[in-house]
């Protein structure tokens, strides 16, 4: 596991740009009023749940060992309260390829959490800092 921005930590997300092109962009503000961004590129999959004003970020993480579990929430695959069913031998395929792809680093695996509920996750060829 890679910290990626640590100088974000305590800070608050500002905004999330999704210009269309599978490209996306996070910005934050740092403790100290400064302005820092994750620009993620060639996005396959991305989620982010539970986005409230005030969120404090504890981290982002570049995670080259995802476990099933982690690439099946990001890609809305895990089982439900309505749809109990685990996936499907076709879903846990497309989920041991993507796993490989973050193994061989073709694709990378980003996790940000924060104080009360927000968790972010994505799939993406590679990402940058500002």
């Amino acid at each position: 596991m890679t910290v990626i921005l640590p100088e974000i930590h305590d800070g608050e997300l500002r905004k999330i740009e999704i210009p269309g092109n599978a490209t996306l962009t996070l910005t934050f503000e740092t403790i100290d009023k400064k302005v820092k961004s994750l620009t993620l590129e060639g996005v396959e999959d991305f989620r982010c749940d539970g986005i409230l004003a005030g969120n404090i970020v504890s981290d982002i993480q570049q995670i080259d060992e995802p476990t099933l579990q982690d690439l099946e929430r990001v890609t809305c695959r895990e089982s439900t309260l309505r749809d109990s069913r685990p996936p499907s031998e076709k879903e846990r395929g497309y989920l041991r390829s993507k796993l490989e792809a973050v193994r061989r680093g073709d694709l990378v695996f980003l996790r940000m959490e924060s104080s009360y509920g927000c968790v972010m996750g994505t799939v993406c060829r590679s990402y940058r800092t500002a």
